[in-house]
């Protein structure tokens, strides 16, 4: 049995990307941090131990843990791991790795296929050092094999040299579209246009490899949602929040990342001051810590769409699991779970970012009721009327829905 490590805390990570760093890690800020549910922060520090333990002093203090992005340690290009280079990290990691404020180590975001085997061995050399706290290796998303042959094989070989303790991989997929995109992709499932709106059609292919390879080798994944306007990424909702993160969740994600916390004010800006993103995420971050402590004892065993399908997804109607469970109405994710004693779970997304949807859950039971998380009072509660036969569910944009199958639950939800 493998020894423990920060991922077995029993407090479910939601990391804020472009953290406060430098003169914005402070007591106010980070303070506001923890306020909104967040429990990593990706922080840029430089400068030697002293000025790296006075910013995890600061974290400490805040109940915020740095996930710390250094020079020493982080892999560029032309990285050398030589014996300078290794006394170096050697030093300041054992300067850290005891303190209460530390997640882990950045080691390097978006790396291309050839930069892996330097990675593997940076990787090796900081769990010599700190078996115990985490080292983040962020992704591109998994859409092409930036630099090897396909996205599988880039994945497939970045966790057999390098064995990740995570997976973690950015894709960020609301994009407000052009007049000619919205004209040659009418019609599709992941155009809304009301508001002009696109969802990446390759986003629940993404999500799909990295469940696969998460279950295949028995290693968690994170994954982001956008929390910032920029590019072709509009300023984002509540729903276009929920989508991504509930989404992430039905697939199985353990770990959820905002792309940024305080880069470009998307939520704090330079005063310590909140922009609306920021309520955003202290409202859905404190859903997430809710189902935290349930998801956690889990397994995913499947995901199936409702409506029209999309690139990667299978359809819940067509599957061996038509049976078992219908749903009728509007499209949504689903998320099959099972617990410890093969109760069943079902993790119900909406399949749209912007509106209300309404669906009719049916499932094939014969005495056994169906529950539903309660966000209120983190507890399972009947709907009301109750009738699992036909249960109704209005889902507000981008919400997701936790059902279990039987067991007990703690009275009605209404």
């Amino acid at each position: 049995m493998s020894s423990p490590t920060i991922l077995d805390v029993d407090r479910f990570p939601i990391m804020g990307w472009a953290g406060p760093a430098g003169a914005m890690i402070r007591p106010d800020v980070l303070r506001g941090m923890a306020e909104a549910g967040f429990t990593v922060s990706h922080s840029g520090v430089s400068g030697d131990a002293s000025e790296v333990i006075k910013a995890l002093d600061v974290a400490a203090a805040a109940n915020i843990k740095l996930l710390l992005v250094h020079p020493i340690w982080h892999v560029s290009d032309d990285y050398k791991l030589d014996d300078e280079r290794k006394a170096q990290v050697r030093a300041l990691v054992e300067a850290v790795r005891d303190h209460p404020g530390l997640y882990g180590y950045h080691l390097r975001d978006e790396p291309r296929f050839e930069l892996l085997p330097l990675l593997a061995e940076v990787y090796a050399f900081m769990r010599s050092l700190d078996p115990f706290h985490a080292i983040y290796i962020n992704h591109f998303p998994p859409i092409e094999g930036w630099g090897a042959p396909t996205a599988e094989a880039f994945w497939r070989r970045y966790i057999e040299t390098t064995a990740p303790q995570f997976l973690s991989y950015d894709h960020y997929a609301i994009t407000v579209a052009t007049a000619a995109e919205m004209k040659e992709h009418a019609g599709e499932p992941n155009v809304f246009p009301a508001e002009k709106l696109i969802v990446k059609p390759d986003y629940f292919d993404c999500l799909e490899l990295l469940r696969g390879l998460s279950l295949a080798y028995k290693t968690p994944f994170w994954a982001f949602t956008c929390s910032v306007r920029h590019g072709p990424y509009p300023p984002p909702t509540e729903g276009h929040i929920r989508f991504q993160l509930m989404n992430n969740l039905a697939y199985g994600a353990l770990g959820l990342q905002y792309f940024t916390y305080a880069h470009d004010s998307a939520m704090v800006r330079p005063d310590g001051s909140t922009t609306p993103s920021w309520e955003i995420a202290r409202r859905v971050n404190a859903d997430v810590h809710k189902l935290g402590p349930v998801l956690r004892g889990l397994r995913n065993i499947g995901v199936f769409r409702s409506g029209p399908l999309w690139s990667g997804t299978r359809h819940l109607h067509r599957s061996h699991l038509a049976s078992l469970v219908q749903c009728e109405g509007d499209p949504v994710t689903i998320g099959f779970f099972q617990d410890a004693e093969d109760r069943l779970y079902l993790m119900v997304v909406n399949g749209d970012p912007t509106s209300w949807s309404r669906i009719t859950l049916k499932v094939n039971v014969s005495k056994e009721k169906l529950y539903c998380f309660d966000y209120g009072d983190a507890v399972f509660r009947e709907l009301w009327p109750p009738d699992p036969h036909n249960q109704m569910v209005a889902l507000a944009p981008g919400e997701g829905k936790l059902f279990k199958v039987g067991g007990e639950g703690q009275g009605q939800n209404f």
